[in-house]
């Protein structure tokens, strides 16, 4: 990149008389008149040039946030900026937030220059940068009115397909239909204060990819977030998760753009519209349906038990995702449940106390008159090919049960007759099977563990339509 000469440019003069007075609170940004500074591509910023001006769109600005530690208290907010080299965020803390905050509006252009270029920290930012700005005194913002150049935002999409080549916690963007809309819920945190609430709202997303997965929005965005079902949508900084295979969620530091005037979005209409709306998808949750559903699976995916085999999944480092159907043809019912911690959202094992009789719970440090009981239990699962065992915890073994563990294990104790018959009643049952398998080794020995992420009844609609369609691919 050639060094620039800013010594006789009329804009770095102004900024010079501009320090710090310039500007009263409250101000809107200035218009920049005269001629065009000379420019620095956002990725050329780095903390040894300290001299330069960026013409940047504002992308994305949070809302001003309030910190109060033990030895500091105060006040930020922080900005996306966009050019056609790449983006950056800027950060403004306390005195300039009064500032700069009503000067930076989102989608307008700003020539800005004297910020402080410093590595990013990545736990903040889901951009592509190794480094951000810090506005100070000296920071001068002025309006760009010739915006032409500048692209509205820049996005790298993944297609849904691709999410098991990302790992958990990988930053990315995806373009995608809201297929379905979840109510808001409120749930504990699990390391939080237990007087600590978060707002959530779950969407079910697809793409031209053929998958469908589950996306979380949070506080605000879950509590705002009015657009139809059937939008198209770019989530832009999403979360990768790995429950249950792979889901998705907006952190605060993400961003979505309903319906972008961009190609990519209006060819993703175009398809749904067309073809789309009554397709099905492959669900990375293992949820079941037809084909129009929103959680349709496509049954075509199916493994058999033999290929789980075969393939050696869940033979590598990392686990393996599958979709099997077949028949629970024995349940191991022993040993059901264990003994849990009453505290919400804490699953940890409670220990009983001999002496008192009350349940404690080490990690909670608190004790409690009786337990929640939860499930975790083994079954055999088996389909024309062979059979596994299967491993099932509390959420399954409520599905597969019909009762919660607490029950089951009143009704081992107390009731032979009852008990047994709500494990007859569970076996021989056809299901579609959603699992994980995975490598674990206790003792020097290593051996594979299924475990059942998911299950739902045979859709037998669309199991006869995924036979005939494979007896027609044998056609001779």
């Amino acid at each position: 990149q050639q060094q620039q000469n800013y010594g006789n440019s009329s804009f770095m003069s102004r900024v010079e008389e501009s320090k710090p007075n310039a500007y009263s609170g409250g101000a809107m940004a200035p218009v920049h008149t005269g001629n065009a500074p000379i420019l620095h591509p956002i990725k050329d910023l780095n903390p040894y040039h300290n001299r330069w001006t960026i013409r940047a769109r504002v992308t994305q600005k949070s809302a001003i946030k309030s910190w109060n530690k033990p030895n500091s208290q105060g006040r930020l907010f922080s900005v996306n900026l966009l050019d056609d080299s790449g983006e950056i965020r800027a950060t403004a803390f306390t005195q300039q937030v009064d500032r700069l905050f009503p000067m930076l509006e989102a989608g307008k252009v700003y020539y800005i220059s004297n910020a402080q270029v410093k590595m990013a920290r990545t736990q903040f930012s889901t951009l592509n940068n190794q480094y951000e700005l810090t506005f100070d005194d000296s920071t001068v913002v002025e309006q760009c009115v010739e915006t032409t150049g500048v692209p509205q935002e820049q996005f790298n999409f993944i297609p849904l397909a691709n999410l098991m080549n990302h790992e958990k916690n990988s930053i990315i963007d995806v373009l995608c239909v809201v297929r379905d809309i979840g109510d808001l819920t409120e749930i504990t945190p699990r390391n939080g204060p237990a007087d600590r609430k978060m707002i959530k709202r779950e969407l079910t997303v697809v793409d031209r990819s053929g998958y469908q997965v589950r996306l979380t929005l949070w506080g605000q965005e879950a509590t705002e977030f009015s657009l139809p079902k059937d939008s198209i949508v770019a989530f832009k900084g999403v979360r990768v998760g790995d429950f249950g295979g792979r889901t998705l969620s907006l952190p605060s530091i993400g961003a979505m753009t309903a319906n972008p005037d961009i190609s990519e979005a209006h060819m993703l209409r175009g398809w749904y519209d067309s073809t789309g709306r009554d397709s099905a998808y492959q669900a990375y949750d293992g949820v079941a349906g037809g084909a129009g559903s929103g959680a349709a699976v496509r049954q075509d995916q199916l493994k058999t038990m033999a290929q789980v085999r075969d393939e050696n999944l869940g033979g590598s480092d990392q686990p393996d995702y599958f979709t099997v159907k077949g028949t629970v043809v024995f349940i191991r019912s022993t040993s059901l449940a264990y003994p849990a911690c009453a505290s919400p959202d804490c699953n940890k094992k409670a220990i009983e106390d001999s002496m008192t009789g009350q349940w404690r719970c080490e990690k909670c440090e608190r004790s409690f008159a009786a337990p929640d009981y939860r499930y975790i239990f083994s079954v055999n699962v088996s389909d024309e090919t062979g059979h596994n065992w299967m491993q099932c915890f509390n959420d399954i073994g409520e599905k597969l049960l019909g009762c919660p563990a607490s029950e089951m294990v009143r009704l081992q104790q107390t009731d032979d007759v009852a008990f047994t018959q709500k494990i007859n009643e569970a076996t021989f049952q056809e299901m579609v099977f959603r699992c994980r398998a995975k490598s674990e080794t206790f003792n020097e020995n290593t051996r594979v563990r299924i475990s059942i992420m998911n299950m739902n009844p045979v859709d037998y609609v669309a199991e006869s339509r995924r036979l005939n369609k494979l007896i027609e691919s044998f056609s001779i």
